[in-house]
């Protein structure tokens, strides 16, 4: 017994010094590697630096939307028939798996086991952040040039900042961020540590490099620009084309409009691999705090009251968002308070109607209980809303609606729901279980009805005399 037990004991501490040994040789690799990519990479961006022209688009409208949209003075009544030949729904409302989050619980933080480190506290719509850093990133550049910012990488990679991008890594899993929220907290934390937005940019760009974006940094006079390599188009930001791939101009503010050129490098860090994207993959956890608002509509001669909750965090988060590809702001699903509120007092209402009358009801809804007002007159520049923001601001125009619209029939009536842009429109197409005998089209081997959520009182199948001749293009 003692032999067996003497043999196990040695037999563990065997493969004990076994698993140190093979772990320090990896953490040694690994630091060999980090160390050989860093400074190649410095070395490569310590050549020439070329001047590049910045472009932006404005619009994705070919021209300007209208003021004033035509409106059907009364409703009518659906087609008995219609109605008859629709199946009745199934409403069904699955909430996204999101908590409400607490402002007083810090998300959770790699342990400050050096004394020597760091604290940074900082709020991040209303997640209180705490993290630990190594004091010594926290030096100055004296002047803004190709060399100045190649040193900083050669310097900020020579100081232990690791266990850092381990805990920014940490809180970007257990928040569910998407590109745009890393981005933002990452940016934050360097006003935080540096007080400064070059400073800023260019702890962003050696962190997100870290984290696998391929991100750049380039200059201009006494500027220093984040350049994010992006998978789809973003609007009214600034870009420069390089390789064949658009960079844009990242700030906090979301939209950067720069006509000087701006100067950056070819160079690529090994790691530097993935373009950002800022599609909602997991739902925000930004739900701390919150807004109520009561919305008004009639159809068939009785006018409803629904009452609806939103997070006004998401809201703040939302004004910083840069405009991207419609199909982001269609797919996302971070709306848990919407869920909570207005879907529920939305659904007494669609139970035990017919297909084609819930869809109705729902594009009615949409069409009277928001005011219109375009954007180049309530914000002087284009802005698409999520659907928190059409319940927050006073007006909404055509894809907003469509938006909403398309939000409430997927999430309430499980119906598949396509946008349709025109040249200064939008409008939208549901695909029905049994196809009604409306005015529609096939896409994809798939029938749809029109539905225009700002055509006011019309109803499913009905278009605009402007656009029933225009071509448009599909959003899915």
């Amino acid at each position: 017994m003692r032999l067996s037990f003497l043999f196990l004991l040695l037999t563990v501490l065997s493969w004990a010094n076994d698993y140190e040994s093979w772990l320090k040789k990896e953490q040694q690799q690994f630091a060999s590697y980090k160390e050989t990519h860093d400074e190649a990479f410095s070395l490569a961006i310590k050549k020439e630096w070329e001047a590049f022209e910045a472009k932006y688009i404005l619009n994705p409208y070919e021209t300007p939307k209208p003021v004033e949209l035509p409106r059907l003075e009364e409703e009518s009544k659906l087609d008995i028939h219609l109605l008859e030949n629709s199946p009745l729904v199934n409403v069904k409302i699955s909430p996204p798996n999101i908590e409400k989050t607490s402002p007083k619980t810090p998300l959770p933080l790699v342990k400050k086991e050096n004394l020597s480190l760091k604290t940074l506290n900082m709020d991040f719509y209303s997640h209180k952040i705490s993290v630990s850093y190594n004091p010594h990133i926290g030096f100055l550049l004296t002047s803004v040039s190709k060399e100045a910012i190649a040193n900083f990488w050669e310097r900020f990679s020579k100081v232990d900042h690791q266990h850092l991008i381990t805990q920014i890594e940490s809180l970007v899993e257990h928040s569910g961020l998407n590109d745009w929220a890393t981005y933002l907290l990452v940016h934050k934390m360097g006003m935080h540590i540096y007080g400064l937005d070059n400073m800023a940019n260019l702890f962003t760009w050696y962190v997100l490099t870290h984290m696998n974006y391929d991100v750049k940094i380039g200059y201009s006079k006494q500027t220093i620009y984040l350049l994010a390599h992006m998978q789809h188009e973003l609007f009214q930001v600034s870009f420069l084309n390089l390789q064949g791939n658009k960079y844009y101009v990242l700030h906090p503010k979301g939209a950067i409009r720069t006509l000087e050129p701006i100067y950056t490098y070819n160079a690529q860090h090994k790691k530097a691999q993935m373009a950002l994207s800022f599609e909602f993959k997991k739902p925000l956890l930004f739900n701390t705090h919150y807004a109520n608002k009561a919305l008004h509509f009639k159809y068939d001669n009785q006018v409803h009251t629904i009452e609806s909750q939103y997070s006004t965090d998401l809201v703040e988060f939302y004004k910083t968002f840069p405009q991207s590809d419609y199909s982001i702001y269609f797919n996302a699903n971070n709306s848990s308070f919407l869920h909570q509120s207005l879907l529920l007092s939305l659904k007494p209402l669609l139970e035990n109607q017919s297909e084609v009358e819930a869809v109705n009801m729902l594009l009615r809804f949409v069409q009277t209980a928001f005011a219109y007002q375009t954007d180049k007159e309530q914000f002087n520049y284009e802005k698409v809303f999520f659907p928190e923001e059409t319940l927050f601001y006073p007006y909404s125009d055509c894809e907003d609606r469509t938006i909403l619209f398309a939000f409430l029939v997927k999430h309430l009536l499980n119906l598949n729901v396509i946008a349709l842009r025109y040249q200064d429109h939008m409008a939208a197409a549901v695909e029905f279980s049994t196809q009604p005998k409306l005015d529609g089209f096939v896409h994809k081997n798939r029938s749809y009805t029109f539905a225009d959520p700002t055509y006011v009182n019309a109803n499913i199948g009905m278009r605009m005399p402007k656009y029933q001749h225009q071509r448009f293009e599909i959003i899915e």
